[in-house]
């Protein structure tokens, strides 16, 4: 049964703008991404501007989109960015406006210094949120962590708070006009909740390119940590659920805890990256990065559980309504045949 899509870009004043486009736009895109990449939406008309008003830098727009019979879903709320205008005599002319998350506040990407005392990475989380006028929102697999002093040097907020994150296993990201903090791999959106897993059949028209990605096996992840009070070097262990030698973390850390956190997280990405590619097919409306995928009628190595990197839903003006799943291999890995 052929479904029609639906796509509304809703101003601030309330009014869907497309019923005025009408005969000009041509194309939406939306990239939710995963982790402290801003989400993104790209808007595609024809040339040239002199045939309608063009938004200014900062406007708001809250996209929704889906399908009829479902009923348009949420996608975002989006702040122009920029808008680039090109054009030729084979191809016309044309304008694509560039939008952002609202969510990433200008204050999170002013460079700077200041530092931080030991506590905990909410403690740190909740005080960068702060400085950046947000509230802070932070999983209680995360929240307790003890993390020692920290420095942040001519970076910017979303940047230092990123770099800390990959150290300790967590993935930060604004998101309702706060900082959301959650444990990597947790299958949570950036708002906490639990995310619908996306489901691809091979009987549901779907076109794919996945490659394995053989790597040496690592058993093991350790950490350094210098002990203060015997002054002798020690290691923190921890298992990539993988047969093979351990792999040793250059950098020495600061406290048992730090190279705790740090070996857990390498830990997790040793066992996580023996796979990538995408898939491509009917629209899905309610996908979203860091969703668990679940992929059958392929075969091996290709059906299995993936996590969802990013997802690319298009609309285009004809009628037509398509997403893009990149995955990256989940909890299982793909290069080599299990039992």
């Amino acid at each position: 049964m052929w479904r029609r899509p639906v796509l509304q870009i809703v101003n601030s004043a309330g009014k869907d703008i497309l019923p005025g486009l009408a005969g000009l736009w041509l194309e939406c895109t939306i990239t939710d991404n995963a982790g402290s990449e801003s989400d993104e939406a790209e808007l595609t008309c024809v040339g040239p501007p002199s045939r309608f008003g063009l938004p200014t830098e900062a406007t708001k727009y809250t996209i929704l989109g889906g399908w009829a019979d479902e009923g348009p879903v949420l996608q975002g709320v989006y702040t122009v960015q920029k808008i680039n205008l090109r054009g030729s005599p084979d191809e016309g002319d044309r304008i694509t406006v560039h939008l952002r998350a609202a969510d990433y506040v200008d204050k999170l990407k002013a460079h700077g210094s200041r530092h931080y005392d030991e506590g905990t990475l909410g403690d740190l989380i909740r005080k960068v949120a702060k400085e950046a006028g947000l509230s802070a929102s932070i999983a209680q697999e995360i929240a307790s962590i003890k993390v020692p002093y920290q420095l942040r040097w001519q970076q910017s907020p979303i940047d230092f708070l990123t770099e800390i994150g990959e150290r300790y296993g967590a993935l930060i990201k604004p998101a309702g006009g706060r900082l959301v903090a959650l444990k990597r791999g947790s299958g949570k959106s950036a708002g906490g909740q639990s995310l619908e897993t996306i489901t691809i059949k091979r009987r549901g028209r779907y076109s794919y390119d996945i490659e394995t990605e053989p790597r040496p096996n690592v058993g093991h992840v350790g950490a350094a940590w210098r002990d203060p009070k015997s002054g002798k070097r020690k290691i923190e262990k921890a298992k990539t659920d993988r047969d093979g030698p351990i792999f040793m973390l250059q950098h020495l850390f600061k406290s048992q805890a730090e190279a705790r956190a740090a070996a857990t997280a390498e830990a997790f990405e040793r066992g996580n990256n023996s796979g990538t590619g995408h898939f491509d097919g009917p629209g899905l409306p309610r996908a979203k990065a860091e969703a668990p995928v679940v992929v059958s009628g392929f075969g091996w190595p290709i059906d299995g559980k993936w996590k969802a990197e990013s997802v690319v839903k298009r609309w285009t003006a004809l009628g037509g309504f398509e997403t893009t799943v990149n995955v990256k291999a989940g909890s299982e890995r793909k290069d080599k045949k299990s039992g």
